[in-house]
């Protein structure tokens, strides 16, 4: 990779770089020795580890070069060259070279360098050292901090990952003990008693632990969610989404009344209603939209959070979703299976909202009016229990 050159056109290799100080005849007589190849982005031009077979004259577009870890090691502009010191050598290529731009880039062969020398008595290699040689000063120096930059990005992409790590395993164990504790709540409901507010009572305190493991971490608040930036468009996005997937939540009742006949008892719009009367039907929705919260604090700004920084390659995000979603159904299992598998549906919708958002704001909004429509309005615990 060289430094700045001059600006060329599509077709004008002639005032390249790597020409400069060869005579006019001698570079006239190159002319149908090149050829010419153009590049998309993205493409790879040269290959780490494949024979140094031709130099690259660069005459329009930007390109980068890269080792095979994906380090980046510098860029060349219009105007420069590539691919010199693997013929000089005779080395195979000690890295790749990819368009970051629309790239033109002509290709002087090992076999046309040959060719040219046989017919003029010429080595363009030789000819052009002086050049190579302020070309590889500049290289030296731009590749030295352009490594520099690549390690330390490395080093912190590290460190934040091992940072999530600690804080994952922390809010797994978390929820294993939380779970395990609403494991013993079956016995006492199956017993006559009510384990609302125990489970409420539990759910407050993995979430003060959570809270506590974060503030501990030394992340920002914005990082687990927590956060009012754009939060009337969020608010506004969340509850023109939430009105859709209610619409086909109910949708989806109706149509199931219709044709199963196992569920034509049911009422399309079937409030719940607590068997403890008014005041215990009032108490329930009440903390069920002040938990709610704090289930889509852990879910989602905890859990699926710290996946999407662990995790990498193109489908991170939705690991992340499906994952985080996972574990947030099993939390449900002490309500029976039917309930933790059918809160995975809504819990995939609350956790691409959250991805688009990065906001708890909307998602919580979204949860509390899904569920108090769900659940409430339409009684889809009856559908589930049959």
């Amino acid at each position: 990779m060289n430094g700045q050159a001059q600006a060329l056109g599509p077709q004008d290799w002639r005032g390249n770089r790597f020409l400069q100080g060869i005579a006019p005849d001698l570079v006239e007589r190159l002319a149908p020795l090149l050829t010419r190849a153009e590049h998309a982005v993205g493409d790879f031009i040269l290959r780490e580890g494949e024979a140094s077979d031709r130099i690259c004259l660069l005459a329009a577009g930007r390109v980068q070069v890269l080792k095979g870890d994906g380090a980046q090691l510098g860029g060349v502009e219009p105007g420069g060259y590539f691919g010199e010191m693997g013929v000089l050598s005779g080395a195979p290529r000690s890295s790749s070279v990819v368009a970051r731009e629309p790239a033109v880039v002509w290709s002087l062969s090992v076999d046309a360098l040959r060719q040219l020398q046989a017919g003029s008595g010429a080595d363009l290699l030789a000819l052009s050292a002086r050049e190579q040689m302020g070309v590889l000063g500049e290289r030296l120096a731009s590749t030295s901090a352009v490594a520099a930059d690549s390690i330390r990005e490395r080093i912190e992409e590290f460190r934040m990952r091992v940072a999530f790590g600690n804080l994952f395993s922390n809010v797994i164990l978390m929820l294993f003990i939380y779970i395990s504790a609403l494991g013993l709540l079956r016995q006492f409901a199956a017993s006559g008693g009510s384990s609302t507010i125990t489970t409420s009572a539990l759910l407050l305190l993995m979430t003060l632990g959570a809270a506590w493991i974060a503030r501990a971490s030394g992340f920002t608040a914005a990082t687990f969610g927590l956060s009012l930036r754009r939060w009337q468009w969020v608010l506004a996005d969340s509850l023109a989404w939430t009105a859709l997937f209610c619409v086909a939540i109910t949708l989806a009742k109706a149509a199931l009344l219709q044709w199963a006949p196992g569920y034509a008892h049911l009422g399309l719009i079937q409030p719940w209603v607590s068997p403890d009367g008014l005041a215990a039907t009032l108490l329930a929705y009440a903390l069920y939209a002040l938990l709610t919260p704090m289930q889509e604090f852990i879910a989602r700004g905890m859990l699926q959070g710290s996946l999407h920084k662990m995790l990498t390659g193109r489908f991170a995000p939705l690991r992340a979703i499906l994952v985080a979603n996972a574990i947030f159904s099993l939390s449900h299992q002490h309500l029976g299976l039917g309930y933790a598998l059918a809160v995975f549906a809504p819990g995939l919708f609350w956790g691409w909202l959250y991805h688009r958002q990065r906001s708890l704001l909307g998602v919580s909004l979204s949860h509390v009016l899904i569920g108090l429509w769900g659940t409430g309005a339409l009684d889809l615990a009856s559908v589930v229990r049959g």
